[in-house]
């Protein structure tokens, strides 16, 4: 036991000894003194996402050997001097985070515009003692909607087609946000919904990138019209404005407040047809037996009338075969700021009726509503809306479902398509079939509920074939039938077919008539109308051509000397082409043409 502990001591002094002459190779060093951030590094860039608000958007580290401090203040500034400083947390360790969600609210609640990058200055306080500052570059997302301020939901506007052009709202909102001077580009949307439907259903009164949008009364009558409010009395609609931006993270949308207006809006639908009387139309008279009729093609009002300044020559305009309520004055059409005929004056009497100045005789009378532009002109010959309509489908076994040969029904008089056609009905099969308004064109179609919704009376012998396209079925007795399509009294009726012309079509054949050519390989057809008249649609060239009774005879020829023989009155857009045949010279604006060849009237036009 003895030996053991004087091992023991032997080497406990051998350590010693050691550990002693040992120290002349150290030296004890003094830690350096520290207060420095350590991240995020001097100038990073955070780019704050609003769509994961909680996740962390701000770490911060530090070293601190120097102040002693138990806690510390995170400073925060808009420059590097700190002048004004805006603390943002504390934090008891040498650490400090900060949520996506706080931090923007920060940046916001300091002025940082929403998406703009902007610089902020950071520094760490302890026991009154400052770190080094960094500098970040921050972008702030947004987190408010616009604010609607004016008008407010007192405001109140009767709208009114005289003053269509004016403006009638302005829409004034603020985007908390974003400074007035951002350079981000906001597309804002404002939009209207009847009062309390919650925008189930909206209109656009239109889009800026500013704050502010105005609406004239047209633009504002139409959206209440369009949204169901009834013309001439006063509505509701809900305005609120939609904002949609382009983000890191895809489209941002933003709804502000909504502001409930009331409207008035004005009656935009167009009568189907006006009525004039007055003494100034001699067929018409002051009274409703013969009022003339100005039916509604398109946005005009047309109509070959008699004109006369006799007994005063004042007449007025009616919206109704009725003197009330309704009727269009002189003034009427004025103060809306239409271009009317010189030789029509205010005749400023009792009701301020339209005069006629000119001299007496009969005129093509329009009225376009569109254009605002009162005109009168040399009578015209049959007037529609289209030159013709096509009639294609199974329906039609003439035509059948193809552009091949599609059946023609012509303008025959004032709104009215009228033709003999074949009509089939094959027990169910496929007897249907649509009218086209151009030729060619699938997507100018008009099928049966067209018609419907426009109001139209319909011959029971079609109905609605409730296939893909609701095109007309005929399901009466397969023949030949008179058709007409009235679009002034809205009637679509089927008659006996007529056949008062001498023969059932004339053909067409010449150089001048490109489609045909001098041969017989494809003449073109003139069709009978009805009533000795001959009508339908020609493309017409500067050249020569000759009409003929016989398909495939050339001895069935009726040249341009026949017709002036016959004592017909022939378009100016015709003349004698002096070949060795006589021919017929077409000398016009080459193109297609309504030609209607009248053997009752004896005249031959283009329209």
């Amino acid at each position: 036991m003895k030996k053991i502990l004087k091992l023991i001591s032997f080497f406990t002094l051998l350590i010693f000894v050691v550990n002693c002459n040992d120290t002349e190779d150290f030296e004890f060093t003094t830690p350096v003194d520290n207060f420095s951030i350590i991240t995020p590094n001097d100038g990073a860039s955070i780019i704050l996402d609003g769509t994961n608000g909680q996740n962390n958007a701000l770490t911060l580290v530090w070293n601190d050997n120097v102040t002693g401090a138990e806690s510390y203040s995170i400073d925060m500034s808009m420059d590097d001097t700190f002048s004004n400083i805006i603390n943002i947390g504390s934090s008891s360790t040498n650490t400090f985070t900060m949520s996506v969600e706080t931090f923007n609210a920060i940046l916001l609640d300091n002025n940082i515009s929403a998406l703009e990058e902007a610089s902020i200055y950071l520094r760490i306080t302890g026991n009154e003692m400052q770190s080094n500052a960094i500098r970040l570059t921050v972008s702030s997302y947004p987190e408010e909607s616009p604010i609607i301020t004016s008008p407010d939901s007192t405001f109140e506007v009767v709208l009114s087609d005289i003053t269509e052009d004016d403006i009638a709202l302005t829409v004034d909102w603020d985007d908390p946000n974003f400074a007035p001077e951002s350079s981000v580009l906001i597309n804002y949307y404002v939009e209207a919904a009847v009062a309390g439907s919650d925008f189930t259903t909206v209109e656009s009164l239109g889009n800026t990138q500013e704050r502010t949008l105005a609406s004239t009364h047209a633009e504002l009558n139409d959206v209440a019209l369009n949204l169901g409010l009834e013309a001439e009395t006063v509505g509701s609609l809900d305005i609120r404005v939609r904002s949609v931006l382009e983000t890191t993270s895809g489209e941002l949308e933003r709804i502000s407040n909504f502001i409930t207006i009331s409207v008035t809006p004005y009656e935009t639908a167009l009568p189907p047809a006006l009525y004039g009387v007055g003494a100034g139309l001699p067929d018409a008279g002051w009274g409703w037996d013969s009022p003339e009729v100005l039916p509604l093609l398109g946005s005009k009002y047309s109509a070959n009338v008699n004109l006369s300044p006799d007994n005063g020559g004042n007449f007025r305009f009616f919206l109704q075969e009725d003197w009330g309520p309704d009727s269009y004055n002189y003034p009427w059409f004025e103060t809306r700021g239409f271009t009317i005929d010189a030789n029509l004056v205010n005749a400023n009497d009792g009701d301020s009726n339209f005069q006629f100045i000119g001299t007496a005789g009969e005129y093509f009378l329009e009225i376009d509503m569109e254009n605002k532009t009162i005109t009168l002109g040399a009578p015209q010959g049959a007037n529609c809306e289209f030159d013709q309509l096509w009639l294609v489908g199974a329906g039609v076994p003439d035509a059948g479902w193809g552009w091949g040969s599609p059946v023609q029904l012509p303008c025959t008089g004032t709104g009215i398509y009228s033709g003999n056609v074949n009509l089939q009905n094959n027990g169910g099969a496929d007897n249907n079939f649509r009218f086209f308004s151009i030729e060619g064109d699938w997507n100018s179609g008009l099928n049966f509920p067209y018609y419907i919704g426009e109001g139209y009376a319909i011959d029971s012998n079609f109905v609605d074939a409730m296939d893909g396209d609701n095109n007309f079925a005929f399901v009466g007795t397969s023949g030949n039938y008179f058709l007409t399509i009235d679009t002034v009294n809205k009637t679509i009726t089927l008659g006996p077919p007529q056949t008062n012309c001498e023969y059932d079509q004339l053909w067409l054949v010449g150089a001048g008539v490109p489609d045909a050519g001098w041969g017989w390989g494809s003449p073109v057809q003139l069709p009978c109308t009805g009533a000795g008249v001959y009508s339908g649609s020609v493309t017409l060239a500067n050249d020569a051509f000759r009409f003929f009774t016989i398909e495939g005879d050339w001895n069935s020829g009726l040249n341009f000397p026949y017709y002036t023989g016959e004592g017909y009155t022939i378009d100016a857009n015709f003349t004698d082409a002096m070949d060795g045949d006589n021919n017929f010279s077409f000398i016009g604006t080459p193109g297609t043409y309504t030609l209607t060849l009248d053997t009752v009237n004896k005249t031959i036009t283009l329209n």
